[in-house]
């Protein structure tokens, strides 16, 4: 049964799009949740997700860009670790593009990272694409599989189950950073 009135189906779609922005992991989850109770509007639930979840990473390489053309960031970029970092970057940019979307906390750094030594940018996009792509249609055939599995068993409690996992997630995020800079 589906429990959001059609004529509100807009607002769950501009939620989807904007989801990414704020959370990426918490958003795909959430969003293959919900496309069990909202079976009917599956398709678009993937597709808005998707579409929000590329353009949430597309702006990212511009911070990069933006960066390298500041005093500070030029004199950061002349060390001689940093020039490793880059050589390894631009070599393998396309593997780590394409890795970098399923290793958790280094995909912004790496985006920045591809517009500060300057990736070409449909390189850039091309492959957060490509792996947006293949994390949302990872992420919804594992929810659409277990809901097969587990019936409606699943669709009762995968939104709840979404909610803990992603508390779960930015918990960890948020000790993983305070640990981080008291240790600095």
């Amino acid at each position: 049964m589906d429990f959001i009135p059609e004529g509100s189906m807009w607002l769950l779609y501009l939620g989807l799009f904007f989801g990414p922005f704020v959370q990426e992991d918490a958003a795909v989850i959430g969003a293959a949740s919900l496309s069990l109770s909202e079976s009917n509007h599956w398709i678009s639930i993937f597709g808005f997700i998707l579409a929000g979840l590329i353009a949430s990473d597309s702006w990212k390489y511009w911070l990069g860009w933006a960066a390298k053309h500041h005093k500070w960031a030029k004199k950061y970029g002349e060390l001689e670790s940093v020039q490793k970092m880059r050589d390894g970057v631009l070599t393998h940019s396309i593997k780590t593009l394409l890795a970098v979307r399923f290793i958790p906390l280094a995909r912004v750094p790496t985006y920045l990272a591809t517009g500060f030594f300057g990736v070409s940018y449909l390189k850039y996009w091309l492959c957060i694409a490509i792996s947006a792509t293949a994390y949302v249609t990872i992420i919804f055939t594992g929810f659409h599989l277990l809901g097969e599995i587990m019936g409606e068993h699943l669709k009762t409690y995968a939104p709840f189950a979404a909610l803990v996992f992603a508390i779960i997630f930015i918990t960890f995020i948020v000790i993983a950073y305070r640990k981080k800079h008291i240790m600095d």
